[in-house]
């Protein structure tokens, strides 16, 4: 079959819907499909999407038009969106030509498709409207998709190691609100490796501040930008320092304790839901120097949270959600064909 995904992402608007789908279309791949981006910003979707992808590069998020020539030239088989500007309007156009899946964090708009995926803790507690017929709903955490890389660390049993040595910072791919030089420095002293992430959107600016901030801290300190073993990273931290976004399901199904920081209003119900399930430690947006400090210390001192935490985040995210949806939007597919 053809699978077509909508989705964009950048340093401005973020890469978690990118990554995500990109999470999807690597399955599709791998079982031999082809995959179609449908995208506002092609070069970061060749950046980030797997190899083998082609891309068709659109001149407006929120207006269906342009996507819906394209799909009546090169009819696909199904259509995966996953963008904020696609309304209800927006979803029916499509969903009128093609068989559609819609990936969503909230109940912003009614959804007209054949199948709904929300992954994230709080969705099947969202209030969803219609058009018409209710969809195929994936909500929850067994709906999470992860890259393979993630997928493959995850099949393995967390490392542990008493007291800690290594942490991991990672604060988005592009930290739009700068908050890594704080997290850096809230290390200062403690005896651990810390590997500080510079994800792909950093601009030249932000990663001047990094390198400032980690050599003004007296610990064990690497900075790396983009690297390509992230995931082992992540897999080998005792504990890592991340956004509320995308990375903490990655972080959960690989058993790493999370301190967790929301700097996004849609990052707000994450850590919500996560505080909730006592699944990591949230400090609040904008949190200090000291508060991130008392939050690692809180892990360095107590092996039983630190263990408590990474088993309870394996059983929340168990790794098979990118198959799980393989398998309903290929089904998808077939029932309208």
């Amino acid at each position: 079959m053809h699978l077509t995904i909508r989705a964009d992402g950048g340093s401005e608007i973020g890469y978690g819907h990118l990554v995500r789908t990109a999470a999807i279309a690597r399955e599709f791949l791998d079982e031999d499909h082809e995959v179609t981006y449908a995208t506002t910003t092609p070069e970061t979707a060749k950046e980030v999407c797997p190899e083998g992808i082609e891309v068709t590069t659109l001149y407006s998020r929120s207006d269906p038009n342009p996507f819906l020539e394209w799909i009546r030239d090169n009819h696909p088989d199904a259509t995966l969106i996953d963008a904020y500007p696609a309304d209800t309007e927006y979803q029916q156009r499509i969903n009128e030509r093609v068989p559609l899946a819609v990936y969503t964090d909230d109940a912003r708009h009614t959804i007209c498709a054949d199948v709904l995926i929300n992954g994230n803790l709080y969705a099947p507690n969202l209030a969803y409207d219609f058009v018409g017929d209710a969809p195929k709903q994936l909500l929850g955490p067994d709906f999470v998709p992860l890259r393979n890389e993630i997928r493959l660390f995850a099949d393995q049993e967390p490392l542990w190691r008493d007291p800690p040595r290594r942490a991991l910072i990672t604060m988005g791919g592009s930290d739009i609100e700068n908050r890594t030089p704080t997290v850096i420095r809230s290390f200062d002293g403690f005896d651990l490796h810390v590997d500080a992430i510079v994800g792909p959107g950093f601009s030249e600016q932000q990663e001047h501040e990094v390198h400032v901030a980690a050599e003004s801290t007296a610990v064990s300190m690497s900075v790396t930008r983009n690297p390509n073993d992230l995931a082992e990273r992540m897999f080998q931290a005792d504990i890592a320092v991340s956004t509320a976004s995308s990375t903490t399901y990655e972080l959960l199904a690989l058993g790493t304790p999370i301190v967790c920081e929301p700097v996004a209003e849609n990052q707000e119900p994450i850590a919500t839901a996560l505080g909730k399930r006592d699944a990591a430690t949230i400090v609040k947006n904008g949190a200090t120097k000291l508060e991130f400090r008392q939050a690692i210390n809180q892990y360095l001192s107590n092996p039983s949270l630190r263990k408590s935490r990474c088993e309870l985040g394996r059983e929340l995210v168990d790794g098979d959600g990118t198959e799980r949806i393989f398998a309903k939007v290929l089904l998808m597919s077939q029932k309208r064909t």
